[in-house]
């Protein structure tokens, strides 16, 4: 044994309770404040997700992008912006002036997706889940508008396709050079006004009352034709017994007469003589 009083073998460090306590005290602060402002931020499928630094003081910078579905593990103090890079449509109600200043409501659909690997200029630069309202939405209502109010009510309905084909290829060509991309543009749901309705109520009256008329004309002309016909049959035929009936065929006709008249039972006549112009004789009952 030393004369300090402590063994010669292998020295034990005793440590007191309080000294323990501290430590895990310790410890769990450390631990605490290594997980202050750290976050696991998730992207979901479809979506591309633009990484930015979020410091203590003064504004954040760029950090990165990570396409979902993907995490980016617990990061001190991070936050991620989730993009959908999914094709949506997008449905607009609008009501037009036509070009004869009646007023056309009817939907106008686009659908439009995001180009891929573009996320970071369009949260710097397109409003990030915004895009669409911030930069899209009022050139689209204004390029439809331009399209349909040049024309009459009924031509829009006829043109649905060509109106959508024109739309689609004006946005195209605006947005080229963006991370927007239009797939397609429909026109439909189409409402006309009351008074529109009533205009081709109208017309298909009055068509169905022309339609009659015009059938009730020719049936008028056809019986006039018909009456001419038969007056010129009359005038002719009375022509004829005027030119080609003479004297000598009238006596001989009389004469017929008074054979049938001499045929029959208890008859008494009396015949006056032929007229010298060939006119038929005169016939006398004796009763």
């Amino acid at each position: 044994m030393s004369s300090n009083g402590i063994g010669g073998g292998n020295a034990i460090l005793k440590i007191g309770p309080a000294a323990a306590a501290l430590v895990v005290v310790s410890v769990l602060i450390v631990a605490g404040l290594s997980r202050i402002g750290c976050a696991n931020h998730h992207t979901p499928p479809g979506h591309e997700g633009y990484i930015k630094s979020k410091p203590l003081v003064g504004a954040g910078s760029f950090v990165g992008t990570q396409h979902g579905p993907k995490s980016t593990g617990w990061v001190w103090r991070q936050n991620v912006v989730n993009i959908d890079f999914r094709p949506r449509t997008f449905s607009e109600e609008m009501s037009i002036l036509t070009s004869n200043r009646l007023e056309l409501a009817f939907r106008a659909h686009g659908r439009v997706r995001l180009r891929r690997e573009t996320v970071r200029e369009v949260v710097e630069n397109f409003g990030g889940e915004n895009w669409y309202e911030n930069n899209v939405r009022k050139q689209f209502r204004s390029v439809v508008r331009d399209q349909v109010q040049r024309l009459e009510p009924f031509e829009v309905k006829d043109k649905m396709g060509a109106i959508g084909d024109a739309v689609l290829a004006t946005m195209r060509e605006r947005y080229k050079d963006t991370p927007v991309d239009f797939l397609s543009v429909d026109i439909g749901d189409i409402q006309y006004p009351q008074v529109v309705v009533d205009s081709v109520i109208r017309k298909f009256v009055t068509a169905e009352d022309n339609e009659r008329k015009d059938v009730e004309l020719k049936i008028a002309q056809k019986q006039i034709e018909i009456g001419i016909a038969e007056a010129r049959g009359i005038a002719d035929a009375q022509k004829i017994i005027r030119t080609t009936l003479d004297p000598m065929f009238l006596q001989f006709e009389a004469l017929n007469a008074m054979e049938e008249l001499a045929g029959s039972s208890n008859t008494t006549f009396m015949v006056m003589p032929f007229s010298k112009n060939g006119n038929a004789p005169i016939i006398l009952s004796i009763d």
